[in-house]
């Protein structure tokens, strides 16, 4: 093109005005347009075909605040409280970039580590320098100090907190329709409440949580998790349509679902497979209680003969094996009971992978039928499958087993008919792929950090 347009809007913005200005600057783009989305939004700069995501947006944010190379420091600093220690939980991956997000936007943050709740761990995942930087940083004397608490778990000692810092915020999820009411004063003694998707607001909200409930989106690692990532060598993976799926063995991931329909809908005639990465958080043997149990089911349900091929990796994979994973997969398919967001939708995505994922959940505010085949459901109270017996999982239930708690339940046969068409249109499928991760390029954790900025200052105006 001998011409560039400057694409002015919030492209950041969770409103509708924000999707249609991502998707208007988007289809630009893929008219071979030169475009830069400028700083009328939130900075996310695009130049034809190649999405530059995180450095641009710092630099525009730089160019908001009237400076030409860095962010000024605001007058205010951020205590982060969270598992960012924790390199093999989503909680540990997002409290990480959660507090880099909010660094680069400028936040004067300083790091508090914990693990409560979450499985611990010695050292910061992908962010080596930073993390620790923030870690041994100082803590502000001249300045107001806010703390936000990230855990799934939200009981602190509110009066020795309340004396130390002027705002308290938590930072959590939850993946049912409802909060307990027995949570809700504990919630109400926060002064705002952070959430990772629409849904989790809504839930908030209608359960009775009373102080401000914002939104502050996940993001996609785009530049860990690619198309072009090298696969994972399994043997026996030639030339087949290969299914890949990632979670704890839990039952809200709903593992019994997903095992019976791929051994319902396919045989050995089929040229498939299903790769399962998992583990059991309850077992120190997990690998062999996993493979006993799914083994077992098996048998359970008179499901005999020469079946479609399953593996189990129950190990530990290296960073570089677990991005050839999803490379590996010509579909992700995760038949998930409740997610508040579902980190492992969106690294599929990245990857070029498209999903196949229950239509009730967080997921749903980045998925839609262009990236994904959504298998229906129906919402249930939880206490009905944990206590079935076919449930594989069924731990943690007193979290769920509330008379006012509801969570989705995919259906069996539409699970299947969905399973099937990304197998048998592989066309479909890699087309679904390629918008996903055009998709989420624009999902990225600056996103997130710059909401969760905005909702730190809405706080602190008087």
């Amino acid at each position: 093109m001998d011409y560039q347009v400057v694409w002015r809007g919030p492209v950041h913005d969770m409103s509708g005005y924000g999707t249609a200005s991502r998707g208007c600057a988007l289809a630009l783009d893929r008219q071979g347009v030169d475009r830069q989305a400028g700083p009328g939004g939130d900075g996310l700069v695009v130049m034809g075909p190649r999405r530059r995501s995180m450095e641009t947006s710092r630099r525009a944010c730089a160019r908001m605040n009237g400076e030409k190379g860095s962010i000024a420091m605001t007058d205010y600093q951020v205590i982060w409280r969270g598992p960012v220690l924790s390199s093999s939980t989503g909680y540990g991956n997002a409290s990480r970039e959660y507090a880099a997000a909010l660094h680069r936007q400028g936040v004067d943050v300083k790091v508090e580590t914990h693990s409560r709740g979450i499985p611990a761990a010695t050292h910061d995942g992908r962010r080596p320098g930073l993390i620790r930087k923030l870690i041994g940083k100082p803590y502000a004397s001249n300045k107001p100090k806010l703390l936000i608490y990230h855990s799934p778990d939200w009981t602190i000692d509110m009066g020795r907190e309340k004396r130390r810092f002027d705002k308290i915020i938590l930072m959590t999820a939850w993946e049912t329709a409802h909060i307990p009411r027995n949570k809700l004063p504990v919630l109400n003694r926060y002064d705002a409440i952070c959430v990772p998707s629409s849904q989790n607001v809504k839930a908030m909200v209608s359960s009775g949580v009373t102080v401000p409930v914002y939104l502050a989106p996940h993001g996609a690692d785009t530049s860990r998790y690619r198309p072009d990532n090298r696969k994972i060598s399994l043997r026996g993976m030639e030339d087949r349509f290969v299914f890949v799926s990632v979670f704890d063995f839990l039952h809200r991931k709903n593992p019994e679902l997903l095992l019976r329909a791929y051994w319902e809908e396919f045989t050995a005639a089929d040229r498939t497979a299903l790769v399962i990465k998992t583990y059991s958080p309850r077992h120190k043997k997990s690998g062999e209680w996993i493979r006993r149990t799914v083994l077992d089911f098996k048998k359970k349900l008179g499901i005999s003969g020469n079946t479609a091929p399953l593996v189990l990796l129950t190990h530990v994979l290296e960073d570089e094996q677990m991005k050839g994973l999803y490379t590996l997969g010509n579909a992700f398919v995760l038949p998930t009971r409740g997610e508040a967001v579902g980190l492992p939708y969106m690294e599929a995505l990245a990857s070029g992978v498209p999903v196949i994922a229950t239509c009730w959940g967080g997921q749903m505010d980045f998925l839609h039928g262009g990236n994904s085949f959504l298998v229906r459901c129906r919402l249930q109270n939880p206490a009905i499958g944990i206590r079935s017996r076919e449930a594989l999982s069924p731990f943690y239930r007193s979290l769920f087993l509330n008379q006012d708690q509801l969570w989705a339940e995919p259906d069996l046969q539409d699970l299947k008919r969905q399973m099937r068409m990304a197998y048998e249109k592989p066309e479909l499928s890699r087309e679904k792929g390629v918008q996903g991760r055009e998709d989420m390029m624009l999902h990225t954790w600056d996103r997130g950090g710059i909401a969760l900025k905005h909702a730190i200052e809405r706080l602190r105006r008087p």
